[in-house]
């Protein structure tokens, strides 16, 4: 089934062609590989321009004075106009395949793609440049960016890749506007703007690769012995509550560490440390600071890791050790987050970083 801008393009043609005079025209010529490009800077206010590309469609409107109130959009193609370093933001589109915990129920569809394009409209005062990113487009920089990791290329499909619209706002453009714009529109997957992503988190906890953190009393984690409780008065979700690291098993877990192969510094990290560290990296959201306590925060070890290490194997012989409620390696939420702000993949652990890391 076509979608009304395509209807509504196709009646447009045929209109045109039919006050077309045959004779006037001239022999087609083989086209040399360009790119799509609508300037609306020389659109009127009230123009709408369906820009077709190899690798999608585009809504656009612009400026009847040609003062630069309108953006350009371009349809990407495999040397994309906008590279990672211009791109203020990008509104990755549904796809079939996405997490239900991302909130989409399947493929945006046209109806949705339509009301996507009319807000993309109204943006465009404050958009600079922008393209549209086809599944296709996206699928083979994604096998570009990750050939090195076949065991990912090989669990990610083309299909599973969102198409997207990316934006270079203009100077002085209201981001939270245009962010907000898009947020929760139906068949909107996610809505990421770059220059507001967080450090990675290796960066943030000084440059630790590895993180144990260890077990705190009345936690709900299966790796602190917390278990499933016998209902009681029809209540199901009740739980017998985990334990805390005994002494002596946070003993036996630092001295382990320091014998791990490939381990160069460990340091222990306590509850009021880690309450500063929080309170400093969420320094701009007082609310959560003020809900946090000293005794919220769990003990860990951070790790630093020998150049030849084996992450995976080191996550996993923590993840192992009694008292150890969860490792985590910060590359692994480095690289999840990459996927998430430059391609729209919300992808599980296991997938991202086999093998435990």
């Amino acid at each position: 089934m076509n979608s009304p801008v395509e209807d509504r393009l196709r009646e447009a043609l045929a209109e045109a062609g039919a006050a077309v005079d045959p004779s006037t025209l001239r022999p087609l010529r083989a086209p040399g590989h360009r790119r799509f490009r609508v300037d609306f800077r020389m659109l009127t206010a009230a123009a709408a321009v369906v820009v077709v590309g190899s690798a999608g469609a585009v809504l656009a409107g612009g400026a009847a004075d040609g003062g630069g109130d309108g953006g350009r959009m371009t349809a990407a193609t495999a040397a994309n106009e906008l590279t990672r370093d211009d791109l203020d933001m990008t509104v990755f589109l549904c796809t079939a395949t996405a997490p239900k915990e991302t909130g989409c129920a399947g493929a945006a569809g046209s109806e949705q793609r339509e009301v996507i394009e009319r807000v993309v409209e109204e943006q465009l005062p404050q958009i600079d440049v922008g393209q549209w990113v086809s599944q296709a487009v996206a699928y083979d920089d994604f096998r570009k960016r990750y050939a090195h990791d076949q065991a990912l290329l090989d669990e990610v499909q083309a299909a599973d890749l969102p198409p997207s619209y990316q934006f270079k706002l203009r100077q002085g453009a209201d981001r939270r506007q245009v962010a907000s714009a898009f947020s929760g529109l139906a068949g909107v997957l996610s809505v990421v703007d770059h220059a507001a992503g967080p450090p990675s988190a290796a960066t943030a906890q000084g440059g630790w690769q590895v993180s144990a953190f260890l077990c705190k009393a009345g936690t709900q984690l299966p790796a602190c012995q917390a278990k499933p409780a016998a209902p009681e008065g029809g209540d199901s979700k009740s739980t017998v509550r985990g334990r805390a690291a005994t002494p002596a098993q946070t003993k036996a877990l630092q001295q382990l560490i320091q014998k791990m192969p490939g381990v160069q510094e460990v340091h222990f990290e306590d509850q009021a440390a880690a309450y500063e560290n929080f309170k400093e990296t969420f320094k701009d959201n007082q609310a959560l600071v003020g809900a946090t306590r000293v005794e919220d925060m769990p003990q860990s070890f951070r790790i630093k890791l020998n150049a030849d290490a084996v992450v995976s194997e080191v996550v996993a012989e923590l993840r192992r050790q009694p008292g150890v409620a969860q490792v985590v390696s910060d590359q692994c939420l480095t690289d999840r987050a990459a996927l998430a702000t430059d391609f729209g993949l919300h992808l599980p652990d296991e997938v991202v970083c086999p093998g435990g890391a």
